[in-house]
């Protein structure tokens, strides 16, 4: 080989240059193949060539002047771009199994931010904001360096044959032929990257539509509800509730264990329960898409879609509790600061954080025990004379992420201010816990349970024979408790102690008891909505 060829006039060794060109084309290689998905980061990607590589090589030397410089930061910008949607991609299949989407998902950053500084503090969250600045600081100037690397690493006589070798590549890889060496992954997945936002811009159009409609508008008031006239209804999402508690391998025991004690205390008291299993729109967090699904009737499944709803007039079934004549309120304790939801769900009370007067210590990202706000919801709600009847939508989120500590059960008539919970509690904070991945699927199961013990304890304590309860999952656990390719289903259990009420729901395809099985139905989480209605509003004549 000629070496004057790769001569430079710094006289540097023609070691020193391939080695500079080798780590230049690893850098921008490296962006080109690395895969959306986690478990997909293998050798193997290594295996082909990506056609995307030789055409900047080629683009970048091809030109000079400005047109070279203009195409270089098209480069470092584009290839920034890229990595860093993978990145996210790689995150939201991890923990939402699911794509990211760029359209919908960036204003998700305040909250994924929020939920870090209360669980993990806020050192924790700025040090996740600084990081990702840095990152982003660092992958440009590094890609600067390389594009640098390639159109000033080849003399001028030299830039023809490099040219020419990448023009050769870029020819043999459309060749047709079973082997292909060559992929067009990073190609694809700008091109799907694309797609997702002309689909959510389509998806909006789509949403409007479905906003104008209201199939029960027409029901006149005396005839709604009827059949639960007198009843208080509390609907509960239990949060993280997925399928997976009761089927996967290493939570069944705890979960379905204590699924049966509370099967058994209802038996005991008198109380019928029904259950099934229901297709969420959301896996991992984003709970609010739940719980607007579930009612509104409509597939919340993004916050593209939870925006609109918000700004429209579309009916809920808050809505038809309060025409119906029921008192609506709801608890969330999660919810810390101004909450302005509250102007489309219409509750005649909303219970948050700060005026649930819980004065022991929060649990983390928990502020406070399930038991405390089940507690608060009985003491300001249920417990008054001479009310009308009330309908509550209710989150609890003691199982919330990060699963510790877990709040201990304690008698009702101690759980007072919440102080008590300050001791009541496991040891071991979410520190400890984390750093033994089998201890967070442990604790996880953990969680489920106690939300599960407080409600059968909540029923136990002050179920009477006018109260529907409806307990629902809001969504799986993130994708490395759940499992890869685990489902979006969630159970939902129905209690009552007239079993005629129960039958008007479930129409006998439900599970009797409360634990769901393989031969319990399924049903899209936005048709609950429809069914109460349906069930127990007299049609008239």
């Amino acid at each position: 080989m000629n070496t004057r060829i790769f001569a430079r006039r710094s006289d540097r060794p023609l070691s020193h240059i391939i080695l500079r060109w080798a780590a230049a084309l690893a850098l921008i290689l490296l962006i080109l193949v690395l895969p959306e998905r986690l478990g997909d980061v293998v050798w193997s990607i290594f295996a082909r060539l990506p056609v995307e590589l030789p055409l900047i090589v080629l683009a970048l030397i091809a030109f000079s002047g400005r047109l070279q410089t203009t195409l270089r930061i098209l480069v470092v910008v584009l290839l920034t771009v890229m990595l860093l949607f993978k990145l996210a991609n790689m995150g939201a299949y991890f923990g939402f199994a699911r794509a990211f989407n760029p359209l919908v998902d960036a204003v998700m950053v305040p909250v994924v931010l929020d939920t870090l500084a209360k669980g993990r503090g806020f050192l924790t969250a700025a040090g996740v904001v600084i990081g990702a600045v840095a990152l982003i600081a660092a992958v440009g100037a590094a890609l600067t360096w390389a594009t640098n690397v390639i159109v000033r690493g080849v003399p001028r006589h030299a830039q023809a044959l490099v040219a020419s070798g990448a023009f050769v590549l870029i020819m043999l890889a459309f060749l047709p032929g079973p082997n292909k060496f060559a992929t067009l992954n990073a190609s694809m997945f700008v091109r799907d990257q694309a797609a997702a936002m002309s689909q959510g811009l389509e998806d909006a159009a789509t949403f409007r539509a479905q906003l104008l409609e209201e199939p029960f508008k027409d029901l006149p008031r005396a005839h709604g509800l009827a059949g639960l006239k007198g009843y208080d209804v509390v609907l509960v999402f239990v949060e993280s509730y997925g399928r997976s508690a009761l089927d996967h391998p290493d939570y069944t025991d705890t979960v379905r264990g204590m699924l049966k004690r509370f099967g058994g205390m209802l038996e005991t008291k008198g109380f019928a329960a029904r259950s099934a299993w229901l297709d969420s729109p959301t896996f991992g967090g984003e709970s609010y898409l739940a719980h607007s699904t579930t009612t509104s009737g409509l597939w919340v499944d993004n916050q593209q879609r939870y925006v609109q709803l918000l700004r429209s007039t579309r009916g809920t079934l808050i809505s038809d509790f309060n025409d119906a004549g029921w008192r609506t309120v709801t608890v969330m304790p999660e919810i810390t600061m101004d909450w302005p939801e509250v102007d489309y769900f219409k509750f005649a009370k909303v219970y948050t954080s700060p005026n649930l007067g819980y004065k022991g210590e929060p649990f983390g990202y928990m502020t406070m025990s399930d038991q405390y706000a089940l507690a608060a919801f009985q003491r300001e709600e249920l417990a008054a004379a001479d009310r009308a009847p009330v309908m509550a939508q209710i989150g609890l989120v003691s199982s919330h992420i990060p699963w510790a500590p877990i709040p201990k059960l304690v008698p009702w008539d101690q759980v007072g201010d919440g102080t008590v919970f300050t001791e009541a509690r496991t040891p071991e904070s979410a520190d400890e816990v984390w750093r033994d991945p089998k201890r967070i699927g442990e604790f996880y199961a953990m969680s489920i349970a106690y939300s599960l013990e407080t409600l059968m304890s909540f029923v136990d304590t002050f179920g009477n024979d006018k109260t529907l309860y409806i307990i629902i999952g809001d969504h799986q656990p993130m994708t490395f408790i759940a499992g890869e390719g685990a489902s979006h289903e969630v159970p939902v259990h129905i209690i009552a102690k007239d079993e005629s009420v129960l039958a008007a729901l479930d129409k006998g395809t439900w599970t009797r008891g409360m634990e769901p099985g393989e031969s319990s139905p399924v049903w899209p989480m936005d048709t609950l909505r429809g069914r109460i209605l349906k069930a127990y509003s007299q049609q008239p004549q």
